[in-house]
């Protein structure tokens, strides 16, 4: 079965199959549209169509992406709409499709890639970690505390687009998960919430809310769509500002990143109306599960990182990768990280390193993305480490858990 770039003509019947293996998400013509118009993320261009006997019988969207992983921008293939026709399923055909990404990724020079599964553990045997969190709180307006810096929070106009998109970008690039964002994702994303900046000359921090429509005024919730700043003292305003809102939106609900931490921010981290966990436990945020990542060239990604963790000296590190999709991969890999950054040598014979690690591609994955120290996934028996076991943890050790808010 041929696999090849789509085409205009392709639009409608890929519409169609979308429709069938993702019912209820968009109506056909939404579907049709965002293909011919490339939003939020990528049209036509960006699709792959595999064909049996002329007929389109699965597909799926290799779209292109800046990454920040541990602060280093990575050519990223964002995985997206990999779906089979209904007639033609239990062949095989998933696979071949992930099989053919790869591949299509590999051949463009992306290093990394992500998705978001349909189901987790088809995309683990591929070679895909889970990595990340997001922490779902609901909690009571006043349970944020007010602050001074409240005063720079305004609402956002349509002047503000390019300075929100320029503090996003400057906070991503120092980030550990989240993507270069073009204008097509900023349409998508500030179409559909209100924008709120913190400005005391520069803007240093947004959010963007949108608002319930609950009945009950008890009931009426904030929900924060994404809140970023660039300090803490712009972080701090913009929860002033969610706290003010209180008369109005008595309840917030928002999906934080694991670093925020703000269950420690709340004076009452409990959700209104909650139910006891255990005796005298309770409940406050619902963990939520989303991008999985995979690491398409060890080589690459190991040569392109440049932030790793505190050392005392040079350290040689030997790292094995068993995935089965890229072969290439294995290695057995050489990482040398020096004060003046990470060089990377297959190895020669018995080359002498500090530590080794042998893990296979999905934890590599998370490894490299900070999801998992080497040493918990020799715990978990996911790894296997030779050497010195908390220098290869200290070296991949991020600054801050990994963050994906684009969804796609």
């Amino acid at each position: 079965m041929p696999l090849r770039a789509a085409i205009p003509a392709d639009i409608q019947p890929l519409a169609e199959l979308w429709d069938q293996a993702f019912p209820g998400e968009r109506t056909l013509a939404e579907r049709a549209r965002q293909l011919e118009l490339g939003i939020p993320y990528g049209g036509i261009e960006s699709v792959w169509v595999l064909e049996d006997a002329g007929r389109l019988v699965g597909t799926f969207k290799a779209l292109r992406f800046r990454e920040y992983i541990a602060a280093a921008p990575l050519a990223m293939l964002g995985l997206a709409a990999v779906a089979v026709a209904a007639d033609a399923r239990r062949r095989g055909l998933g696979r071949r499709l992930c099989q053919d990404a790869i591949r299509v990724g590999r051949e463009r020079g992306d290093l990394v890639s992500a998705l978001y599964p349909f189901r987790p553990d088809f995309y683990h045997a591929l070679g895909w970690g889970l990595t990340g969190e997001l922490h779902e709180f609901c909690f009571r307006a006043d349970a944020l505390p007010d602050a001074p810096a409240r005063r720079h929070v305004r609402a956002a106009t349509a002047a503000d687009r390019a300075a929100i998109a320029d503090c996003y970008a400057r906070v991503a690039a120092r980030s550990n998960g989240p993507i270069a964002r073009a204008e097509r994702a900023w349409d998508h994303h500030l179409g559909q919430t209100r924008a709120c900046v913190y400005d005391d000359g520069r803007t240093r921090g947004y959010l963007l809310a949108r608002y319930g429509r609950d009945r009950a005024p008890e009931a009426r919730t904030l929900h924060i769509h994404e809140l970023l700043a660039e300090d803490d003292v712009a972080y701090g305003g913009l929860l002033a500002w969610i706290a003010c809102q209180r008369d109005q939106w008595p309840r917030v609900r928002y999906q934080a990143r694991a670093a925020e931490l703000l269950a420690l921010r709340l004076r009452d981290p409990r959700p209104p109306g909650y139910r006891p966990a255990r005796r005298l436990w309770f409940p406050t945020a619902r963990v939520l599960r989303g991008p999985m990542i995979r690491v398409l060239d060890v080589a690459g990604a190991l040569a392109a990182r440049t932030r790793w963790g505190e050392r005392d000296h040079a350290l040689t590190l030997r790292i094995e990768v068993q995935d089965a999709e890229v072969p290439e991969n294995r290695g057995p890999w050489i990482l040398e990280i020096e004060r003046t950054g990470a060089h990377v040598r297959r190895a020669q014979g018995t080359a002498r390193a500090h530590a080794g690690l042998a893990t296979d591609a999905a934890t590599f994955a998370q490894i490299y993305a900070g999801e998992l120290l080497p040493s918990a996934a020799a715990r978990l028996g996911r790894a296997q480490i030779e050497g010195a076991a908390d220098a290869i943890d200290r070296a991949f050790r991020v600054h801050e858990p990994f963050w994906l808010l684009d969804e796609f």
